[in-house]
């Protein structure tokens, strides 16, 4: 039988704020925003708060008790986003569920069962585990598979009149109808960059893990991973030669040798941030993007450095972004979006293989900026239902590109690698 046991308590996330029930911190006597307290009222009169976070994304999480069960709840900028719960097989269709992992999922036990319910609908998540790896599916309320999206993005481009814009007409891809979408396992939720291997086999890493993974899209799942260094922040890798380089946010790098798995080796670079995201390798040069301004320098700049394979150590500034300029180019090219304001802190970076251009991805805004020889000639919007949160860029040879975007951090998206074949331009 591949149900195990209900968990009904155990909260092992970081406490980032431990109240009381009034809402107050044990220090600082910092308090949860008082209109998040009444949503939470609205759910229970009597809320028994145990844990608080808060996020970077402006996303309240509060665990709470009511009436001897505990609940989570998850709120944005005063609105409700969903309360969940666990719940015992007796309270869901078991049988029909059970049925379908046992096809669907050979091997996996049944972990756990929540119910999730949003502003308009209902749902339950089930969260299996095979060999200490943790997955979630979701079914409806009457126990039929259930493909979500996420139930906290915003989409900040109008695409029904985007689509019709001569840009994003004459764009060398069709950002908006992905040619192949690859979804990645659960371990691979959190991707955060891809290199090619060949054809058939992408390198990745993700957010927390010291590992790099060869995902096989024809196979559709992890063949092979690589363990470089213990848990850390990882960005972005890249490869060069036969060396995959993998990029941490504070500008450290290390080398992992594929014809020699022994030799592991790691560099800091003289970088002027602790936030460096985006990793390319290209014609000799190893170029990497700056998610932060540089310290001392304007905050509506960002810099691309670049350096020479064989002289890591000496970092030369090679583009310099205006994000002021970057908005001027959205609000006069595409005008159906009228004035527009975007942050742009870049979390990959990828060099056209036929045209070399460079191409600069932001997760935060959802958009690619695209420069040749150092000067914009493109900017692109892509769309929150496609590509939840875009972090990866690479090329094939043919000029095919690559956007991995991470999945949400709840498993309602899973991550995934979205291949837009290349549309070459008329001579």
């Amino acid at each position: 039988m591949i149900y195990k046991s209900l968990k009904h308590a155990g909260f092992v996330a970081v406490i980032l704020l431990a109240i009381s029930c009034n809402g107050q911190t044990n220090s600082g006597n910092k308090q949860i925003p008082q209109s998040y307290l009444n949503i939470i009222k609205q759910q229970c009169a009597n809320p028994d708060i145990i844990e608080v976070e808060r996020k970077e994304e402006g996303i309240y999480e509060v665990d709470f008790i009511c009436d001897g069960k505990v609940f989570e709840i998850v709120m944005k900028e005063n609105t409700l986003l969903y309360t969940s719960f666990g719940v015992s097989q007796e309270e869901v269709p078991f049988e029909i569920i059970n049925k379908k992992l046992l096809k669907s999922y050979p091997g996996f036990v049944l972990d756990e069962i929540s119910k999730i319910i949003t502003p308009d609908t209902s749902f339950l998540k089930v969260e299996i585990i095979k060999e200490g790896i943790e997955q979630n599916v979701y079914f409806s309320l009457d126990g039929k598979w259930l493909k979500l999206k996420p139930v906290d993005v915003s989409q900040k481009w109008d695409f029904q009149n985007i689509t019709q814009n001569k840009m994003y007409v004459d764009a060398q891809y069709n950002f908006l109808n992905p040619d192949s979408v690859y979804e990645m396992p659960e371990l691979l939720r959190e991707i955060s960059g891809l290199a090619i291997a060949d054809s058939a086999n992408i390198y990745c890493v993700q957010d927390e893990l010291g590992s790099i993974f060869q995902y096989n899209i024809q196979r559709q799942e992890i063949v092979n991973s690589f363990r470089f260094t213990d848990v850390g922040d990882f960005e972005d890798i890249t490869i060069f030669e036969n060396v995959l380089i993998v990029l941490r946010s504070d500008g450290h790098i290390f080398k992992y040798d594929l014809d020699n798995h022994s030799n592991i080796t790691s560099l800091p670079l003289p970088v002027k941030t602790l936030n460096v995201e985006g990793i390319c390798y290209n014609n000799g040069y190893l170029y990497l993007a700056n998610k932060d301004a540089v310290i001392n320098q304007s905050n509506d700049k960002r810099i691309i450095y670049r350096a020479e394979m064989h002289n890591l150590s000496k970092l030369e500034s090679y583009l310099e972004i205006d994000i002021p300029e970057l908005s001027n180019f959205l609000t006069s090219h595409y005008p159906e979006i009228g004035n527009t304001t975007i942050q742009f802190n870049p979390s990959a970076i990828a060099i056209h293989p036929k045209t070399n251009e460079i191409y600069i991805l932001s997760a935060e805004d959802r958009i690619i900026a695209i420069y040749n020889k150092q000067k914009l000639k493109n900017v692109i919007p892509l769309s929150s239902d496609i590509y939840y949160k875009p972090e990866g860029l690479s090329f094939y040879e043919n000029g095919d590109l690559l956007i991995s975007s991470e999945g949400d951090k709840n498993g309602f998206v899973k991550g995934s690698i979205n291949v837009l074949k290349y549309k070459k331009s008329e001579p």
